[in-house]
């Protein structure tokens, strides 16, 4: 079964980290009844991204594993670098994260949505989270493992 994972972005001079703090979405009727909400408010809201695309050819190689060289599920910070290099898709995604004026506005229609629906304690706590980094100036990405 696919896992999905909310994560903030933070950008450095020389890497862009995805720190600890990752929320996995499940279970599965609530993530579904969120990514139905969010995708409602506005199609660029989250768009899914595969966990396994986020590394360039040159980082797998180095790697030599066919499995990610982090995991998402570990409370500890991913840092992208020289080492390990995120993808051309990766940074084309990154890209096209909405920005932070975009994205608030887009969370405030989503809480008052989501008020009331089944599970609604649960996508409120991922909205808020997802705030709580907006507010910090860090986008949000979904991926897909």
């Amino acid at each position: 079964m696919k896992s999905y994972w909310l994560t903030p972005v933070e950008f450095c001079a020389d890497r862009t980290i995805m720190p600890g703090e990752r929320i996995e979405l499940g279970p599965e009727q609530d993530r579904e009844r969120f990514l139905a909400l969010v995708k409602a408010v506005h199609s660029r809201m989250l768009v899914p991204f595969k966990a396994n695309l986020l590394l360039s050819e040159e980082a797998e190689l180095a790697c030599g594993v066919d499995e990610l060289p982090f995991d998402l599920s570990s409370s500890e910070e991913i840092a992208f670098d020289e080492r390990l290099a995120l993808s051309h898709c990766a940074l084309a995604y990154i890209d096209r994260l909405p920005s932070a004026s975009e994205m608030s506005g887009w969370l405030q229609t989503a809480a008052k949505r989501a008020a009331g629906e089944t599970g609604a304690e649960r996508i409120a706590g991922w909205l808020h989270m997802m705030n709580k980094w907006n507010e910090q100036g860090l986008p949000v990405m979904l991926l897909v493992q």
